[in-house]
């Protein structure tokens, strides 16, 4: 019960759902943080490690960023305690019965998607468990180089979120040196983008560990060696120091971008960042107290359910029928200015940027409870096609 109490507080979460099927050995968790329109979203994490309390404050990010996006969703996020490379039959089981026992929550208002060791074809197989109509088209899905789309926008909007810093903190983008934590799906996209905008790219980890070279990476060999080695590219890459991957922290770099799990920088390492700004691929890679330290030092940190919007884009332009091109064209629009406004906003408030962007989100929610509306699923599109066209 203890544990319990500790994470509600008055925005939520309105309901924790933990969910077993004995069959197939299914177990797995479900945070709806609050649904203020009757509606609310998040994707679905599958890891072994995974905690509630982690999952729970997923959904809370999940509210912040619908909030500072001004669409009319509450925050969630589910997950599912299993290995994440596990396939074939089994995979489909596991994931066809998380859906069924999802299916109460689905027919409430819930929307899911894919996350950490999940994809789109896992979403489908949660749908299809749940007996439940699946609203998206698969434009998340949708190939663009030859790299789904949902992977693609999330590194785009981290690196457009990064260059409107970089412009606050004066930081010229084209001598920026960057190091990313996290070379999965959307680390593996951030480093496309950040070669193609004119960073320099000087350090990327996986769980093998690291590679650091003051001079810069090669970006399209380091994409190429991940097509082919995965995770343990770093031992396959020539030219740069191999370092333990917690090491990438501390690297005197302009820009770190968090791209894994959550609390990576917090009390025990904060001291040792030496960069000038982070942006997180990451949902919650700092911790409060952490964040509150960067800001003390004038690191300027990206609130990272601004920088890591691109995968809520995506699902929103789904909704709307839009195309690859509206999910870029939404991300230059969207978060650049977000950034900016956060990022000054703070140094004129004399505070951390993601505690004035939380208490800004937060604000938008408790309006939203207090007029009581509930939207239908056309009302709902309605209304963000409205605001996907005030920025457009």
């Amino acid at each position: 019960m203890s544990d319990w109490l500790e994470i509600t507080d008055d925005l939520g979460p309105e309901k924790v759902v933990h969910v077993y099927d004995p069959q197939t050995g299914m177990r797995g968790v479900a945070v709806i943080d609050n649904m203020p329109m009757g509606l609310a979203g998040g994707g679905v994490r599958m890891m072994p490690d995974i905690t509630t309390r982690e999952i729970f404050g997923l959904a809370r990010a999940m509210t912040y960023k619908f909030a500072v996006l001004d669409v009319p969703l509450g925050g969630a996020k589910s997950g599912i305690w299993a290995d994440p490379s596990v396939q074939g039959n089994k995979r489909e089981a596991i994931c066809e019965a998380f859906g069924r026992a999802l299916k109460p929550l689905l027919d409430a208002g819930l929307a899911i998607g894919p996350d950490i060791g999940t994809d789109g074809r896992d979403v489908e197989l949660f749908y299809r468990g749940a007996q439940h109509p699946h609203r998206r088209t698969g434009l998340g899905a949708t190939e663009v180089d030859g790299e789904p789309l949902e992977n693609l926008a999330t590194g785009y909007g981290v690196v457009v979120s990064a260059k409107a810093a970089c412009e606050v903190a004066g930081v010229a983008v084209e001598s920026a040196s960057v190091a990313v934590e996290g070379f999965g799906k959307a680390g593996s996209s951030t480093v496309r983008y950040l070669a193609e905008e004119g960073f320099e790219l000087v350090a990327v980890s996986t769980i093998k560990g690291a590679l650091y070279h003051p001079q810069g990476l090669d970006a399209a060999r380091l994409l190429a060696l991940r097509s082919e080695f995965g995770d343990d590219l770093v031992a396959h890459y020539d030219g740069a120091q191999r370092i333990a991957k917690e090491a990438l922290y501390g690297l005197p770099v302009d820009v770190l971008i968090p791209g894994a799990r959550p609390y990576v920088i917090n009390e025990t390492n904060v001291a040792h960042i030496q960069a000038k700004i982070i942006c997180s691929v990451a949902n919650i890679p700092i911790t409060e107290a952490a964040e509150e330290l960067l800001f003390q030092r004038h690191v300027r940190t990206v609130p990272d359910f601004i920088s890591n919007a691109g995968g809520v884009v995506v699902v929103l332009t789904d909704w709307l029928g839009g195309s690859p091109s509206d999910v870029f064209a939404s991300l230059r629009n969207l978060l650049p200015p977000l950034t900016r406004e956060i990022l000054l906003d703070a140094e004129q408030h004399d505070t951390n940027p993601r505690k004035l962007a939380v208490a800004r989100a937060v604000e938008k929610v408790r309006a939203a409870r207090h007029t009581r509306q509930s939207l239908s699923f056309d009302q709902f599109k309605a209304r963000i096609e409205k605001r996907f066209r005030s920025v457009g």
